[in-house]
């Protein structure tokens, strides 16, 4: 049975927490990639190379004889240049979203926000992808909610002219 984890406390860059990403995949994907400092995102990526170890384990008693060793998935998380460890969650199912009070949020929540996900470390082995952990996303927790809106900036109302105008 999988355990469900907290992660370390990070920035929220390129959430789809209210509605789901639909780029990709046509029924959607909640997902949000969580920005934490490296030394806080040391228990996290222990949890996940934990996960990585249990499944290679179970994967050799199910196949004894594999001679060649299990190609390894790309990690649901990777340093950037500028020291910080990029998390990657994701869900078909809409995660619970609550504020720092843990009261229900209904707020839309933009990058930049500072947050922290429950998720579910799960391993997996796929032929064609590999090895590997995926962090499945159960709740988010918000202490800074950064807002937008959905207005393209840098551009002002104007009047709209007629076809035969544009010329």
């Amino acid at each position: 049975m999988t355990t469900t984890e907290k992660s370390a406390w990070g920035e929220a860059s390129f959430p789809h927490l209210n509605n789901p990403d639909t780029e990709f995949n046509s029924e959607g994907i909640y997902q949000v990639k969580l920005l934490v400092d490296f030394k806080e995102a040391q228990k996290d990526i222990e949890i996940i190379n934990n996960v990585i170890v249990e499944e290679l384990k179970i994967q050799n008693q199910k196949h004894p004889n594999k001679t060649d060793k299990f190609v390894r998935a790309p990690l649901p998380y990777k340093q950037l240049e500028d020291g910080r460890v990029q998390f990657h969650f994701k869900t078909k199912f809409k995660p619970k979203l609550v504020d720092h009070n843990l009261d229900d949020l209904d707020k839309n929540i933009w990058g930049g926000s500072i947050i922290r996900v429950n998720y579910k470390p799960v391993g997996y082995y796929v032929a064609g992808t590999g090895l590997g952990c995926t962090l499945r996303l159960v709740a988010v927790q918000v202490k800074k909610l950064v807002e937008g809106n959905t207005a393209i900036q840098g551009f002002e109302k104007v009047e709209a002219v007629a076809d035969e105008e544009i010329a």
